[in-house]
């Protein structure tokens, strides 16, 4: 999971960031922290690794945190995101812009625990389904009813059990860690991945699904793959 926190007060970041890692161990979660002074830096990186949530502050220097969060939805990106901030004043604001929660400074590490295990609910009912970018904006896809990836381009071609392909604006490597080897599926060449459950047949250079499609396996991914697909068939 990575989550990550925007504030410009290096004090508050050191005394939160051991109360999210406590969290996370408490609950098991392998956590990724990413810390940012401003609202732009953590735009930038938003977009080119996508955080699972967002933790910000309203009232920075620049580009405000309400003005970051505005900047998110305006990119049509649904991040759930906690304001942590020291004025009961944008409280209202909060809304316009879907945030999931909006806590006070100084942090009750008791609510933050109690918020942080209301998202995680979330978070884990949401994992059979993976909500991607398109281009008329966003697509939830159900995970066990893909068949296989595709990289194409600058897209990723998200082939359905059904016959259908989404085409999805997301970087391979991020749908790598979605459509992962735990959630039953198998990256067997640089462009494709395809979903165990669904493979009818392989060979040492390509893969038949139950939905007549044929995928190819790279030379150096075959014995991995193979050992992928029985693992996951005799589990």
């Amino acid at each position: 999971m990575r989550i990550a926190i925007c504030d410009d007060e290096f004090l508050f970041m050191d005394a939160i960031c051991p109360l999210l890692e406590q969290w996370a161990k408490e609950r098991r979660v392998k956590l990724t922290l990413h810390r940012f002074t401003n609202g732009d830096d953590l735009i930038e990186a938003h977009r080119n690794e996508e955080m699972d949530l967002i933790i910000l502050d309203v009232i920075m220097p620049l580009l405000s945190g309400m003005d970051a969060a505005r900047e998110l939805r305006n990119q049509n990106d649904m991040v759930p995101i906690i304001f942590l901030t020291s004025s009961k004043e944008y409280a209202l604001d909060s809304y316009e812009v879907r945030a999931f929660n909006y806590l006070i400074k100084p942090v009750d590490p008791a609510k933050l625990f109690l918020t942080l295990d209301e998202f995680l609910k979330n978070f884990n009912q949401s994992k059979n389904t993976y909500t991607a970018k398109t281009a008329d904006g966003f697509s939830r896809i159900a995970i066990n009813d893909v068949d296989y990836l595709e990289a194409q381009n600058k897209q990723v071609l998200v082939h359905m059990s059904d016959g259908r392909i989404i085409a999805v604006r997301e970087l391979f490597s991020r749908c790598a860690e979605v459509f992962s080897l735990e959630n039953g599926f198998f990256c067997c060449h640089r462009s494709y991945i395809v979903n165990l459950s669904n493979v009818e047949r392989f060979s040492k250079k390509e893969v038949s699904t139950i939905c007549h499609a044929v995928v190819p396996i790279s030379r150096n991914h075959y014995a991995a793959f193979k050992e992928a697909y029985f693992n996951h068939m005799f589990q």
